[in-house]
């Protein structure tokens, strides 16, 4: 399973230049208010909602023909995210955009309340059902899902994940879940990989590394700010919404 590749080369890039061209928008968002607002800490952690923004706007402007539909959802009252259901060679799945710390953080034991706990568990619930499926019918081995484990902070290995239960499956024709997770360090991004979820050995696991694209990308290698001939535009970004994690408000329903 983990010799096939989920994108093709051409998916990889078109995602890597939207996930840049929504870092950019967000740089440059903060270099903008930087001398408009003395107090301006919150907006620091609208860096994920500007990349989602800009894969969602390459969406409806059909750049991306693997992505059969976008839906912007609800977790707890107020914070949106995108959902995007694609189908490949590889099979259908859905996938959602997380800073890599914010999914590490997620999947620890680290920063979780007892109602943090509830939360998170409503929150990514039917999501990892997915994943639950797909290795209960799988005939490979377990260990052979995809590649090796990514480390969390530290040693914590336990996670909520371990808490959910097999009920309920809404998302009963998409065949995988996967987180699209970013790193950034200096305002560039560094990092973009395609992560699986393992609900049942309760750890993330590489299922493609699209940061080799990033040097490929429409954007200068050296400095995501400088681009040229991208013809959309989203509105917003991502910084690292580790507090997404942290303050998510209990989702009543996910269509």
């Amino acid at each position: 399973m983990s010799q096939l590749e989920v994108l093709r080369a051409e998916h990889c890039q078109l995602i890597v230049d939207s996930v840049l061209k929504g870092n950019d928008d967000f740089s440059q968002k903060m270099k903008a208010e930087k001398d408009r607002y003395r107090i301006n800490s919150a907006a620091k952690n609208g860096r994920v909602n500007i990349i989602d923004s800009s894969l969602f706007k390459a969406f409806e402007e059909n750049k991306f023909s693997f992505i059969q539909d976008s839906n912007i959802k609800k977790a707890g009252r107020t914070w949106e995210y995108g959902e995007y259901i694609c189908e490949t060679t590889f099979g259908k799945f859905l996938f959602i955009v997380k800073s890599e710390d914010a999914l590490k953080r997620g999947f620890s034991k680290s920063n979780v309340t007892e109602t943090t706990e509830q939360e998170e568990k409503e929150y990514i619930e039917a999501y990892l059902e997915i994943n639950k499926r797909v290795i209960r019918q799988s005939k490979e081995p377990l260990e052979g899902l995809f590649e090796q484990p990514i480390s969390l902070f530290e040693d914590e290995r336990e996670s909520l994940i371990s808490l959910i239960d097999d009920e309920g499956d809404i998302y009963k024709d998409i065949a995988y879940f996967f987180v699209l997770s970013y790193k950034v360090s200096n305002e560039k991004l560094t990092n973009i990989q395609l992560i699986f979820p393992n609900p049942i050995t309760n750890n993330l696991r590489l299922a493609q590394d699209l940061t080799d694209y990033i040097q490929s990308s429409q954007f200068d290698s050296n400095d995501n700010s400088q681009y040229t001939n991208i013809t959309y535009s989203p509105q917003e970004s991502d910084d690292d919404i580790s507090i997404f994690d942290e303050r998510i408000a209990e989702v009543k329903e996910i269509k």
